[in-house]
């Protein structure tokens, strides 16, 4: 008689897949706002009703996929899909004014078509309108009431929010035209207030590592194209290194950076339920 295995609860295939995504269980702990323990809890729960181990750890602390895991992570995939598309369909509110969302510029290279992509799932009756700019005029536009939803890198209790994702940011220079890397390091910047620009000066000052600023650039195509022409350094989401740019890893024992938390804002409490839905969304799309 064959085993019976038990119904496979949402939540834990939430879950599980968070903590693949992210890369670790603080990690995901942090992104579905809970103790690690209890992410560990639920990751053995899963392993008890799968019947076999789907994640196991490194010594360094790294987290990746069994065999069994690679196999569950994609029902998990379209099992969750299904379960979000059918949530969304009975309680997301129709919303048929327009809505007015800002994206910044500095994820705006990989992410923003699978943002407009899961905010037309999201608001069907909805056509968007879309402003994409620098994370400090996005939020200044929400504060002012010319925005109603703003994808942005920022605090997850500086206003009404939903998590997006965290991006790891690196140091990164010309790949094309290198440039001898000694102090004071040339800078290339956003203007500030920047999440970007600020966790580059706080990493800086901590390592006790001088720098000047070598350039301001009002948008992310000036700051690519001065990088590349090989002015200067940047800090920047590991996603949005593009060709022409490398990874500065070792050079001048550049000191880390902690990662960015991305965070879907919105400006009335009504919004609350659609922007979780969109951020559940884009997590999808981005696997």
């Amino acid at each position: 008689m064959a085993a019976v295995i038990a119904d496979l609860d949402i939540n834990l295939l939430r879950t599980f897949l968070t903590v693949q995504q992210t890369g670790g269980f603080s990690q995901a702990a942090k992104l579905l706002n809970r103790t690690q323990p209890a992410i560990s809890l639920q990751i053995k729960r899963l392993e008890s009703r799968i019947g076999s181990d789907v994640l196991e750890r490194s010594r360094g602390g790294e987290v990746s996929l069994t065999a069994t895991g690679i196999t569950l992570a994609g029902y998990a995939h379209q099992i969750l899909a299904l379960h979000d598309e059918a949530i969304s369909h009975f309680t997301t509110p129709r919303i048929k004014a327009s809505v007015r969302i800002g994206i910044l510029e500095e994820l705006g290279h990989s992410r923003l078509p699978l943002v407009l992509r899961a905010f037309c799932k999201v608001f069907p009756e909805t056509s968007p309108k879309v402003q994409v700019s620098l994370s400090n005029l996005l939020v200044n536009d929400m504060m002012t009431g010319r925005l109603d939803i703003a994808v942005v890198a920022g605090d997850p209790g500086f206003m009404q929010g939903t998590p997006l994702c965290s991006e790891q940011l690196v140091w990164v220079g010309s790949s094309a035209n290198p440039i001898p890397l000694k102090p004071p390091l040339p800078l290339v910047l956003l203007p500030d207030p920047c999440f970007y620009r600020r966790s580059a000066e706080v990493a800086l000052a901590k390592s006790g590592m001088r720098w000047n600023q070598a350039c301001l650039s009002s948008t992310m195509a000036g700051l690519r194209a001065t990088v590349i022409a090989g002015l200067g350094i940047t800090v920047m989401g590991r996603s949005e290194v593009t060709e022409g740019m490398r990874i500065i890893d070792n050079d001048l024992s550049l000191p880390p950076i902690p990662p960015a938390d991305i965070m879907i804002y919105y400006r009335k409490r009504d919004l609350k339920d659609s922007t979780e839905t969109l951020a559940r969304y884009v997590r999808q799309s981005m696997n």
